[in-house]
């Protein structure tokens, strides 16, 4: 597949248009970008197999690259759209599951899909999301030329987040596969020998032991559930125990087993 132009429409712009465009930079794709909602320059795009349109124009194709989703409320985002489209040249396929629900949240947010407006509502006013975050990359929106600088800043800031995104899903991916690599001791404590990042999603473990760049950690589930008692100061190697005690370190691997064996 190839194309040269991708038009996006211009003023105000949103993340899912921004990382639509960035997500098409990720997988290699080079192309002059046009920010625009002339009626005739997407007449004339849209049937042009050349130019890949998305997040207007008013038609979702994509045999001809056209990927709109307002006329469609059923319809993901326009990242979503590209990036069910291009996600083989994204990122690897053990690991789409974990990106494709970073891509998900963003589609969610841009439609009200599952009603998470009134959800949203319910955070105290200083969180902020990947969408809001990108928003704030917008300006005085009758300044064109600002705003075409405001969106490849936001652009470039999208395509930095891909990137740790991917990577995280990768560790994601690997963590998932040795999961069943785990040891577990008698008191159902899981033992990894490399660190995993998909424990506490299982909902198996109350603690873990994993590697730490100090030595060896411990961490509790959930603080609200279980932590790790203050009586780990007295391991041989103790290192240092978060104060709320979500995690503790000790040096050698056997002395952390061995405390983890009382719990």
């Amino acid at each position: 597949m190839s194309f040269s132009k991708v038009i996006t429409h211009n003023t105000t712009f949103h993340a899912d248009e921004v990382f639509a465009v960035a997500l098409l930079r990720h997988a290699g794709y080079q192309f002059e970008l046009i920010r625009t909602r002339d009626p005739k320059i997407l007449e004339n795009a849209i049937t042009d197999k050349n130019t890949l349109i998305l997040d207007v124009g008013g038609s979702y194709d994509p045999d001809m690259l056209n990927f709109d989703h307002h006329q469609d409320r059923d319809l993901m985002s326009a990242a979503g759209l590209i990036y069910e489209h291009f996600k083989n040249e994204i990122c690897p396929e053990d690991t789409q599951v974990y990106f494709g629900r970073f891509i998900a949240a963003i589609d969610a947010m841009d439609t009200n899909r599952d009603n998470i407006y009134d959800l949203w509502a319910t955070l105290p006013k200083g969180f902020r999301n990947t969408s809001g975050i990108i928003g704030g990359f917008n300006r005085e929106v009758t300044d064109a030329v600002q705003q075409d600088e405001q969106f490849e800043k936001a652009a470039a800031f999208a395509y930095e987040i891909i990137q740790n995104e991917i990577h995280m899903a990768i560790k994601k991916a690997k963590s998932e596969s040795d999961y069943k690599d785990r040891v577990i001791l008698s008191n159902n404590v899981a033992v990894f020998d490399q660190y995993s990042t998909v424990w506490k999603d299982k909902k198996e473990h109350n603690f873990a032991v994993l590697p730490h760049a100090n030595g060896w950690q411990i961490q509790s589930i959930d603080t609200n559930v279980v932590t790790v008692p203050e009586n780990i100061a007295d391991v041989s190697g103790f290192i240092f125990r978060h104060s709320s005690g979500f995690m503790a370190v000790v040096k050698n691997k056997e002395d952390m087993i061995a405390f983890a064996e009382t719990l």
